[in-house]
């Protein structure tokens, strides 16, 4: 029987990306966005490769409805072997504060975004792989958690909670077979809504953004999950 990959927060960039490259080694991939039309156009172009997919509709910043997105695909596909968790996608931007501007409300709604939901997925998918004694956990992250970046002020904070989070799941959970690990993005994603932004925008940055293709990240994705020898990667280093 064929791997499930589930990605949290499906996108026709990175999502689409993460999902070709785990099905071209054999996954299946359960979808999961707030809207059916995305849904539909990625299902669509993953048939396209072979790829066997299926789209979940749920709101990832809703902790129950990760709850009940899960138990679909679970009896949908009989398990989650790999979970992967994109918040943002579209909406990455709203709501991020510089340093001087953050304040407990703002900070609240990234964490809710960012960590909690997260939290709430691991929640919703560890006791099934722990009781079988193998699955992952993926994560994309953010290098503002690595290195203090005082624009993304309380999106760092936010990120910086979230890379202790799954430093501290790697380690109690590798010897019970189960993997956690997390990509952190350093770079614009070519093609990408902040992408998109950027390249419209009539205002100088002062800067050149480093841009790089989503499958960059797909592929280091699978290398973590493959090799499971770190937990964590650093795709570019925009801002540094």
């Amino acid at each position: 029987m064929p791997k499930t990959l589930a990605i949290f927060g499906a996108g026709p960039v990175l999502g689409l990306s993460l999902a070709r490259r785990f099905g071209r080694e054999g996954f299946r991939v359960a979808l999961v966005a707030r809207t059916t039309e995305n849904l539909d156009r990625l299902v669509a172009a993953l048939a396209e490769d072979g790829i066997e997919a299926a789209g979940f509709t749920a709101d990832v910043y809703d902790h129950q409805q990760i709850e009940a997105a899960v138990a679909a695909i679970t009896k949908e596909y009989g398990q989650i072997d790999v979970a992967e968790f994109s918040p943002g996608g579209g909406n990455m931007g709203e709501g991020i504060e510089s340093v001087l501007d953050v304040d407990p409300a703002n900070l609240q709604l990234i964490l809710d975004r960012f960590l909690l939901s997260g939290v709430a997925l691991v929640r919703a998918v560890l006791p099934d792989m722990v009781e079988r004694g193998e699955g992952a956990i993926l994560f994309t992250a953010g290098q503002s958690g690595i290195y203090p970046t005082p624009f993304l002020g309380n999106a760092g904070m936010a990120q910086a909670a979230l890379r202790n989070y799954f430093h501290n799941l790697n380690a109690v959970l590798a010897d019970k077979g189960v993997y956690v690990g997390a990509v952190n993005v350093g770079a614009l994603i070519e093609g990408s809504v902040p992408h998109q932004a950027v390249m419209s925008a009539t205002e100088p940055l002062g800067f050149e953004p480093e841009v790089i293709h989503p499958d960059v990240f797909a592929e280091n994705f699978w290398a973590l999950y493959a090799k499971r020898d770190r937990a964590e990667a650093l795709v570019g280093a925009f801002g540094q």
